[in-house]
Formats: C-alpha cells, structure tokens, sequence
C-alpha cells in the first residue's frame, strides 16, 4: 500500500502520521495556551485584595492599572457591580514584591492616568501600618483632595458634554453656538478685536509709561505707599471708609428700596396723624390726670423696689436652694395662743415676788385696730379724689398706688 509521505528508510503508515500529527498539533496549541496565559498573569504569584468603590466613574475596564506612589503595582481583575446597599467590588492583583511595602491602612480611588481620560486605581498612603495582606479589604477614600478632583472630574465631564453632543440631542453645544454667532460676522469680530488689541495697548501704557514718563498706575501704587509710610493712620481709615462705600454701592437697590419704603411710612403716619387730630387731643386730655397720679405716688416707687429688692434677696439667699432646686421655709409654728409676759405674770410666794414684778413691762403691747376700710363705694371715691384735687376718675388709680384717706365717717367727712 502506498503511503502519503516516506522519510528515508522508514515507513510510516497513514495512521501513525495522524497520530504524530495531532501530537505535534497539541504541544502548539498547548504551549500557545501556556504563552497567553502567562501573559495574563495565570502562573504569576499575586496578592489578591478588593477595594470597595462606590464611584468606579464610566467603568474600570480589565487590567486597568493599579499605582501606588506613581508606582505600577498590580491590576484589575474585575469588577462587581453594587446592588445598592453595597458598594462596587474592585477585584486587584497586586504584584507581591510591590505589596509587601504597601501598608494596610491605604485608601483607594479612581483617577484618570493619561490625556485619553483611561481610568486607573490610585492607592492613597495614609500613613504607616502593617503590610497588606491576600484578601484585605481597601476602603475608598474621601479625603478633601479626592472630593475635589472627583468635582473637578465631574466639571469637566459636563463641560464636554456641554461642547460636543450626538446628532439626535437637539441641545446645541458652546462651540456650535459660538460658530452660529460668528458665522457671516468675520468684519466685526476683526474690528472687535483690534479694537480689543488698542485697549490693551493703552492700558500697557499707562502701566508702563510712554516715553520714560513715569506710568499713572505706577505713580498711583508708589503715591498709595509713601502714604502708607508717612501716614499709616490715615491710609487705615480711608480704608475703613472705602468699605462702608462698597457696601452701600453693593446695597444700592436694597438702599432705595428701603428709603423708599421709609418715605411711604412715613407719609401714611402723617396722614393718620392728621386725620385722628382730635382723637389725639382727647387722649392727651385724658393722660393728664394719669400722669398726675404717678406724679402724686412717686413717692412710693422707692419704698415698692426696696420692698422688691428685699423679697428678692430673701427668696434668692434663704428660701431657695440652688443646688437641689428645691425651696426651704423656717417657719414657727405655736400651738398655743401667743401672749406677752407682764408684772401680773411674776411668781409670787405669799409677800415674797420675784424681780421681775417689778421691772416687767406693766402690760401687754396694744393691739393693733382694724386697717381702715378700702374706698370702694363711688361717693368715697368722690371724697377721696376731692381731698386730693384730682377728677374724679382719677381716684381708682390714687387707690392703686396706695394714696388712700381714712374711710369716711358716718357725717361723710374724712376722719
């Protein structure tokens, strides 16, 4: 039988070319296998950490990098997306030459690495600690720094929104709405520029000077620092007048409004004023003898604050206790009546008397009469306010502040 391929003295059958075939065919592919495996790191030794991320940006992609210190020290594996409760999962390979001089305490954040925006995991050190170790957990972090770059990031992100949009958003962006107003408007916006040019010309002028003329902004600053030399007071306070100034010029609306509001009020109270002309009359008339009461007792405030001042300092120093916020009252009670020792109470034995017969009180103190009764009848009411030349619906308020006569007797005169 022929055969399909002959090597020298040696005869191989169909089925053994096969066979040598197909071997030779798996070591290809197998050391091919072998070949991408290990170039996606399959036989290398790795540490094997997660940083939980609850903002990954527009997505870390496979292999993103993974710095510490602007250092390439491992890669991203996967990641898991939150279900809402939870943050994202960051799977990261770290190299283990690289993560045995990371300490445990870094934080983790997403920052871009090139101009191309492509995202990458930046460890941030936070100090010295142990070394990190397989399946450690790496927070994210919120540092004032990563707060700011992650709203700069978010700025930026709707600035190029805002410039370059799909054809199907009918939003037009800042670029476009620039060309659509300068479209057919070449000639203005050269003179609009030259003109610009001339006015930063002359304001270079007056900053530099012409023709080795001393600048008028430079004469100005170096006026403003030998005032500040010569005269530091008074350079202080026409700083602390330019102030006031600003703010009334910051304030100018709300300064009108306000006049302006001040101006009606004041119009409306003059035209009630002039309108209740009589009522204020009548009132002022009527305030007199009230004035004329508070007048009459003003001898009496002092003895009522003194009295107040003196319940206060009681109440404050013996009655209440600020440390149990609780009141403590002494108090005597006697259980029997309460009488005065006398001479007719001295013991006496036959003719012999003690020594207080005779130098005891004689007798008991007086007792005190009945307070004179309270004006409350209109004729007392009358009497009292004729004794004190007041009208006669003045003498309610006489009675309140204690300027009370003696109660009339039965003839009507005052006692």
């Amino acid at each position: 039988m022929s055969i399909v391929f002959e090597s020298d003295d040696r005869h191989l059958s169909n089925t053994k070319l096969f066979v040598r075939g197909m071997a030779a065919l798996t070591v290809v592919v197998a050391t091919v296998a072998a070949m991408v495996a290990r170039s996606e790191g399959a036989f290398a030794e790795t540490v094997a950490v997660t940083a939980m991320l609850v903002d990954v940006g527009d997505g870390l992609p496979k292999r993103s990098d993974v710095k510490y210190h602007g250092v390439l020290v491992g890669s991203v594996q996967d990641v898991v997306a939150s279900d809402g409760s939870h943050p994202n999962k960051v799977h990261i390979e770290l190299i283990p030459s690289h993560a045995a001089a990371i300490p445990a305490t870094v934080t983790a954040r997403v920052v871009p690495s090139n101009v191309f925006a492509v995202p990458s995991v930046q460890l941030i050190d936070n100090g010295p600690g142990p070394a990190l170790r397989s399946g450690a957990s790496i927070p994210e972090d919120h540092s004032k720094a990563s707060v700011q770059l992650q709203t700069s990031l978010t700025a930026l992100s709707r600035i190029v929104d805002a410039v370059g949009r799909p054809d199907a958003d009918p939003t037009v962006g800042i670029l476009e709405t620039v060309e659509r107003a300068t479209r057919g408007r070449g000639a203005d916006a050269l003179a609009a520029a030259a003109q610009l040019a001339r006015i930063v010309r002359a304001y270079q002028g007056e900053l530099s000077g012409v023709d080795d003329s001393p600048a008028l902004l430079t004469g100005l600053s170096e006026a403003v620092h030998g005032l500040q030399e010569s005269a530091p007071d008074l350079l202080a306070a026409l700083h602390s007048a330019v102030g006031p100034m600003r703010s009334v010029a910051e304030q100018r609306v709300r300064l009108t409004e306000l006049l302006t509001g001040g101006i009606a009020t004041t119009e409306t109270v003059g035209t009630a004023l002039n309108n209740r002309t009589e009522t204020i009359i009548d009132l002022n008339s009527r305030l007199g003898p009230v004035l004329q009461i508070l007048a009459a007792g003003s001898g009496n405030f002092v003895q009522m604050t003194t009295s107040q001042t003196r319940i206060a300092h009681v109440f404050a120093h013996d009655f209440w206790q600020p440390d149990t916020q609780t009141g403590t009252a002494k108090v005597i009670v006697e259980l029997t009546p309460h009488k005065q020792y006398t001479r007719t109470d001295c013991p006496r034995y036959g003719e012999l008397a003690g020594a207080s017969c005779e130098n005891g009180p004689a007798a008991g103190p007086p007792v005190i009469g009945a307070a004179d009764q309270p004006v409350n009848t209109l004729d007392q009411r009358d009497i009292l306010a004729e004794s004190l030349g007041l009208p006669r619906e003045a003498a309610g308020l006489a009675e309140l502040f204690g300027l009370t006569v003696p109660a009339p007797s039965a003839a009507g005169e005052p006692r």
